[in-house]
């Protein structure tokens, strides 16, 4: 294509004919602000809001590690708890058991036991 077919596609440079008066500049103004509130906020507070979006998106993600570290915390100790039940049930089984060989003349000691292995 020709340096004369580049410049029949770019547009023709706008000429300023004359410089608007007051009541048309007035006017011009009332109507970017009329078109402004029917289209919404301006560019800059879109952009506010797309950062405010990331920054809660963030927020989230790291509320979400969190529970995830949360979660593992409550199974280990959930573990631990079970491990001590088992722990005291069989020391308290030894304990009762030898305690009976010792005190088994004793008929009111046996009572007492029987009592506390229920």
């Amino acid at each position: 294509m020709s340096q004369g077919g580049i410049l029949r596609l770019m547009p023709p440079k706008p000429v300023m004919s004359r410089v608007p008066d007051d009541e048309e500049l007035i006017r011009l103004r009332a109507e970017v602000d009329r078109l402004r509130e029917l289209v919404g906020p301006s560019e800059e507070s879109y952009q506010k809001l797309k950062l405010d979006l990331l920054t809660a998106r963030d927020a989230v993600i790291g509320a979400q590690a969190e529970v995830g570290t949360a979660r593992g915390q409550q199974r280990v100790l959930e573990a631990e708890v079970a491990r001590l039940r088992r722990n005291r049930m069989y020391f308290q089984r030894q304990f009762t058991v030898r305690l009976r060989r010792y005190t088994a003349p004793i008929p009111v000691v046996g009572r007492l036991l029987d009592r506390l292995s229920r």
